[in-house]
């Protein structure tokens, strides 16, 4: 049983697939996707008590036999009723769509903070109300200078090559949309800090606290 964990473009099992096959000599192989859903800080805690654990797998009875092998091995800790089995291609998708619709909520309040310093609004008092909302929910929704790291503009970024490639210019530029807002909120920002000290940082020294995290990794 072979098992993808990190985040790929859909359909890499299936160019797996292949190459294995054109080299696999008298053994068979099951090709599962069992994406990792751990956030920066709290990675061993999502891992002991995930709000769900993905694996998608082959339709064939022998492929939903594989699957079967993983969901036992997790069901030693993970209650079965958060362990959800799709096909390859479903898990593949989930995991890029999860990172986008998190990217999409900060875009989304930082495109409100704008709003809100034209208007008079507070933007963390608009962010308390709307999140109070049980069909909202108030993770993701602080204003800030705009997602960093690798993985959310990565994943969206791949979300939106495989609807061009699909042909869905549509949705791509929907997606693409998430990215520039972030873009343009850095931006803005930087804006305002050159706008400070009188529109030129010739000379100047710039502190820039809470910078760096995560010591020695591509985050």
């Amino acid at each position: 049983i072979i098992i993808e964990k990190s985040t790929v473009p859909v359909r890499t099992a299936e160019a797996l697939d292949r190459v294995l096959t054109a080299n696999k000599g008298p053994h068979n192989f099951w090709i599962l996707s069992n994406p990792e859903f751990l956030a920066e800080g709290t990675a061993m805690k999502d891992l002991d008590s995930p709000d769900r654990v993905l694996i998608g797998g082959p339709t064939t009875d022998d492929g939903i036999a594989a699957a079967n092998v993983l969901v036992d091995i997790y069901a030693n800790w993970v209650p079965r009723e958060r362990i959800l089995t799709t096909n390859l291609w479903s898990s593949e998708l989930s995991k890029l769509v999860a990172n986008a619709v998190l990217a999409q909520r900060v875009s989304s309040i930082n495109s409100i903070s704008l709003l809100c310093e034209k208007t008079g609004a507070d933007v963390a008092e608009v962010s308390r109300a709307i999140g109070a909302d049980s069909r909202i929910g108030s993770k993701f929704l602080n204003a800030s200078i705009g997602f960093g790291g690798s993985c959310f503009q990565k994943d969206i970024l791949n979300l939106v090559y495989i609807c061009e490639s699909e042909g869905l210019p549509a949705v791509a530029k929907y997606w693409q949309q998430v990215v520039d807002m972030n873009e343009h909120q850095k931006e803005s920002f930087s804006g305002k800090i050159i706008s400070s000290l009188f529109n030129t940082v010739t000379n100047k020294k710039i502190a820039v606290l809470g910078f760096a995290f995560k010591k020695d990794t591509g985050d």
